[in-house]
């Protein structure tokens, strides 16, 4: 192959990559949009339930938030998805060192395929060194994200600039590092009593005037309400354990 030959292939290479990158990049805006819209339809069905099932959704909605709270990361402080994130990590080991199987393990066995193909063409596009190579490394990374909440059946937003870490995880990673867990249980247990107990003092101080009339009493039930579902909900969240893992 010339000189020519080998300039217009990597050439062509480059721009499969940026190709890709941009299809990629239209297809989370059409699936966020289709979402956006089923979402707006199942508000319009939702305001023509009666007042029972609306409250009955209400507790629900309560219920299911509070879950995904206590058991697993907000999607806004998920940290698997960021540039500075484990799985960002793992990949540019993964075309520094040319070894897949450090990339491999962030997915589940249907993604491995898809993962593997775009390795290996990132791989060719990588040493080309330059802006070839930091266009390879972040559109890998992409992919290697993005299947990597396949895997994890959760939804794919885009790559978040690097940031630190939320002090949660950072302290169950620092457990793992040290292998002594003390201060990830001390953490939740300064928190859960913290939170338990402020809902805890609102119900305790309503109660005390529930007899002075309707909105007193009404006062009094919502900080019940409150109250009792938090503490349904972390026990329930407890016991649920981890909503989702990586291929399950």
């Amino acid at each position: 192959m010339t000189l020519t030959e080998t300039l217009k292939h990597e050439h062509d290479v480059i721009l499969l990559v940026v190709q890709a990158v941009e299809g990629g990049a239209r297809a989370i805006r059409d699936a966020n949009r289709s979402r956006a819209e089923e979402h707006a339809e199942q508000e319009e069905g939702g305001r023509t339930m009666d007042g029972k099932a609306r409250r009955m959704k209400a507790i629900l909605a309560g219920l299911i938030a509070l879950g995904l709270l206590v058991a697993a990361p907000r999607m806004a402080r998920a940290h698997c998805d960021t540039m500075s994130g484990p799985v960002a990590g793992a990949a540019r080991d993964a075309l520094r060192t040319g070894e897949f199987e450090s990339i491999a393990i962030w997915v589940g066995e249907q993604q491995t395929e898809e993962l593997r193909k775009r390795f290996q063409e990132c791989s060719a596009v990588y040493k080309m060194g330059g802006e070839a190579k930091d266009l390879a490394e972040r559109y890998f990374i992409e992919t290697a994200v993005r299947l990597h909440r396949a895997a994890e059946s959760m939804v794919y937003t885009g790559v978040k600039p690097a940031q630190p870490l939320p002090p949660d995880i950072a302290a169950a990673e620092k457990a793992l590092n040290t292998g002594d867990l003390t201060p990830v249980t001390d953490m939740l247990s300064e928190e859960l009593e913290k939170q338990t107990q402020k809902w805890f003092q609102k119900v305790l101080e309503a109660k005390k005037h529930k007899q002075e009339g309707v909105e007193a009493g009404r006062e009094y039930v919502d900080a019940y309400v409150k109250y009792v579902i938090y503490v349904h909900g972390l026990h329930q969240a407890i016991q649920a354990g981890p909503k989702h893992g990586v291929g399950e």
